[in-house]
């Protein structure tokens, strides 16, 4: 029993030290490599006349952040959501809720012009909450929750309402060719506009809804035995979808808002984090928050230097990963033709 209750504990550990490692190479590597000497002696003692140190500071730290905190807020996003559908297939992307958050960023800046941080993220939330509320709705809203059946109704809902999203993005695009480069960001993803601005602004708004999705993990567990069930156990079923669904806008927002629609990470993590942290969803939380950061930061590390001097956007390093995994996922989801 004693050694059970440590598994947890080492396995998390375990996590913790390879997201470690993958903050240490989003900062040593890129267009130009920096030695760990320098990027250990920007952290500890910066020299601004060191230009190696510059680019770690200035650049790479909070790219790295960002990268990192994205990763948690959408690796979390994506347990709940595939917890509260109780469908394998359901991420943030998928289920058009980037899409949407980016439809509404993009819609902002073209009535209004360029806005700061703050109001940005609260466009992509006003979107992440109407294109889930919209997905929910073309899918069969509470009945596909009710069956208890695992169901592609509502990832192919997703996709429809994520394709007509990013189709009126590429339409913005087309449209105005002096903010296109500033659009292309919101239709790809990336991490290349991060900064200690922006993080500082929206690191506590992703803070919160990590804190909240932990907060509806028992309620979530319960709703796993049904709705019928969860009640007779004390459980507030549309309490606990609300608040979960709530964590869900609140994390994809604010992802989308700090690096635009990244796909597949609340896709993959969840059924990585499940398999070292078992069937509790407390502990594929827990296991997802540094598996989810890993992911981004690793990708984020392959788009820089695959191309050096240049870089591929992160969406499109994701997609490549993703696509091959949502794929084999599907095909096991739908089982063997007959």
């Amino acid at each position: 029993m004693r050694l059970r209750s440590l598994q947890p504990l080492v396995v998390f550990t375990a996590l913790s030290g390879l997201c470690a490692a993958a903050f240490a190479a989003a900062l040593m590597f890129g267009a130009r490599a920096v030695p760990p000497e320098a990027t250990w002696q920007a952290l500890i003692a910066f020299d601004p006349a060191d230009p190696a140190q510059g680019i770690i500071r200035g650049l790479r730290l909070p790219r790295a952040l960002t990268g990192l905190a994205c990763g948690a807020a959408l690796a979390t996003a994506g347990v709940i959501m595939q917890s509260l559908t109780r469908n394998p297939l359901a991420d943030p992307g998928l289920m058009g809720v980037n899409a949407g958050a980016a439809l509404a960023v993009v819609a902002a800046i073209w009535m209004f012009g360029p806005q700061d941080i703050a109001a940005l993220a609260v466009a992509a939330m006003a979107g992440a909450g109407t294109a889930a509320a919209a997905v929910w709705k073309l899918a069969g809203g509470r009945e596909i929750s009710a069956s208890g059946a695992l169901s592609v109704r509502l990832p192919l809902a997703g996709t429809a309402i994520s394709s007509l999203c990013l189709s009126l993005v590429a339409a913005a695009v087309l449209l105005n060719t002096e903010a296109r480069e500033h659009y292309r960001f919101w239709m790809v993803g990336s991490l290349g506009q991060a900064s200690t601005d922006s993080l500082l602004t929206l690191a506590p708004v992703a803070a919160a809804g990590i804190l909240l999705g932990l907060a509806c993990a028992r309620g979530l567990d319960a709703l796993a035995l049904g709705s019928d069930l969860a009640s007779g156990l004390g459980a507030r079923p549309g309490l606990i979808a609300g608040a979960a669904l709530t964590a869900v806008t609140v994390l994809s927002g604010t992802a989308v808002a700090l690096a635009g629609p990244l796909g597949f990470v609340g896709l993959i993590i969840p059924h990585a984090a499940r398999a070292v942290g078992g069937t509790r969803i407390s502990l594929t939380l827990l296991a997802a928050l540094p598996l989810g950061a890993a992911m981004v930061l690793i990708c984020d590390t392959i788009a820089r230097v695959a191309a050096r001097p240049s870089e591929i956007a992160l969406g499109a390093v994701l997609a490549l990963i993703g696509g091959p995994a949502f794929m084999l996922l599907l095909s096991r989801v739908l089982g063997p033709a007959r």
